[in-house]
């Protein structure tokens, strides 16, 4: 099960909740261990309702067409579907005529009115909200964002599992990604280097591969590898993750073919060494303000000048999730967060850029990507 569900209770009635309606996609799937790929489509809403008392039972909104898959891979037993796609199935099964419905008869079944009911503000389109609140009226609407954050920011003993195989998997494709770096060879071949070590060993799917080279792509995310062969002397960057049953990973170097300049070298010598460094500062107990604060000092005594609105976020079933490691963040880490340490320095208009990937234990923090790719240097 993926949901910390006593965290879940516990962070609930300090808000004075009575439950959670979810309608994000990955907060469906952490709720409820359904992988639902089909909310990408806006017509196919999902929903996950979990309460904070055990004894009320959750139930889960699908799409008709989505049923049979929810009630195979779903601990929640009670999967209600509407017609989506598919009016009838197999099973003789009536299902709801919409979303709207189907939510409804879920709280009706349990007679429960009048509840406070946590929701993600930051998601819920207006007109999508407005049907919501008229098919349960009487309920409290309390914003929840930030709180379905903390709770997902502390993972499970499966979700522990799973980040570090997807960290593993992401280190593998790397190492394939520097070994295909030559004169020559194009970014296009640097990034199917690396996709496919991240399927043979196991990945559902590439995440992302964002491969830049020199002043005039080095820089963040450029979302499409060229054909341009590289030569000596050129600086290549990349940033990619793969997707390990449903679990993210985020991996970021930077090389210079041939040799590197003085000012090269000091430049990442200083990110290497602050990436490491503020990935041993985190312990539990210490505030994201402090280890922000801690790494910005760290790194403007190496680098003058280094400036960076943030210096890490917490992984999960996405990509960026909470902890995340600004000056404005008052959370506290704990035991069973997974948090990537990242950040960058531009020279010459390129990107130079650093990310490890940390768990935090009861007795510290433990690099999951110590080893591999720590210099900036490739022979050619």
């Amino acid at each position: 099960m993926l949901m910390n569900h006593s965290r879940a209770q516990r962070l609930m009635a300090e808000q004075g909740l009575d439950a959670l309606f979810l309608r994000n996609a990955l907060n469906v799937t952490y709720a409820s261990d359904f992988h639902n790929a089909g909310a990408s489509l806006p017509t196919r809403p999902f929903a996950a309702v979990v309460f904070r008392d055990v004894a009320v039972e959750p139930f889960l909104v699908v799409p008709s067409v989505d049923f049979r898959l929810a009630k195979h891979m779903s601990w929640i037993q009670d999967v209600r579907a509407y017609v989506r796609a598919e009016k009838a199935s197999d099973r003789d099964r009536e299902f709801y005529p919409d979303f709207f419905a189907a939510v409804r008869a879920g709280f009706q079944d349990r007679k429960a009115p009048g509840l406070r009911l946590g929701y993600e503000e930051t998601v819920l389109p207006a007109p999508f909200f407005d049907q919501l609140q008229a098919a349960l009226p009487g309920c409290t609407w309390v914003p929840a964002s930030d709180l379905i954050g903390r709770i997902r920011a502390v993972k499970t003993p499966e979700e522990i599992v799973n980040l570090k195989r997807a960290a593993e998997i992401t280190v593998k494709a790397h190492d394939s990604f520097r070994q295909a770096i030559a004169v020559g060879a194009t970014e296009r071949d640097l990034a199917l280097a690396a996709q496919f070590t991240m399927l043979r060993e196991g990945a559902e799917k590439v995440g992302f591969i964002y491969v830049g080279s020199n002043a005039t792509r080095g820089f963040a995310h450029h979302p499409f590898p060229t054909e341009v062969p590289l030569k000596r002397g050129d600086f290549v960057k990349v940033d990619m993750g793969c997707v390990y049953r449903g679990y993210e990973s985020d991996f970021v170097r930077s090389y210079v073919l041939g040799k590197a300049t003085d000012r090269q070298q000091e430049v990442y010598r200083a990110l290497d060494e602050g990436s490491l460094a503020i990935g041993m500062y985190l312990k539990p107990g210490r505030s994201c303000i402090d280890v922000y604060n801690w790494g910005f000092t760290f790194m403007n005594e190496r680098l003058p000048g280094y400036a960076r609105e943030f210096l890490g976020h917490g992984i999960g079933l996405g990509p960026h999730e909470e902890p995340r490691l600004h000056e404005g963040n008052a959370m506290v880490l704990e035991p069973g967060m997974v948090i990537c340490i990242e950040h960058s320095f531009y020279l010459d208009g390129a990107r130079y850029h650093f990310e490890d990937t940390f768990v935090i234990e009861e007795s510290g923090p433990v690099c999951w990507t110590a080893a591999l790719g720590r210099c900036l240097e490739v022979a050619v």
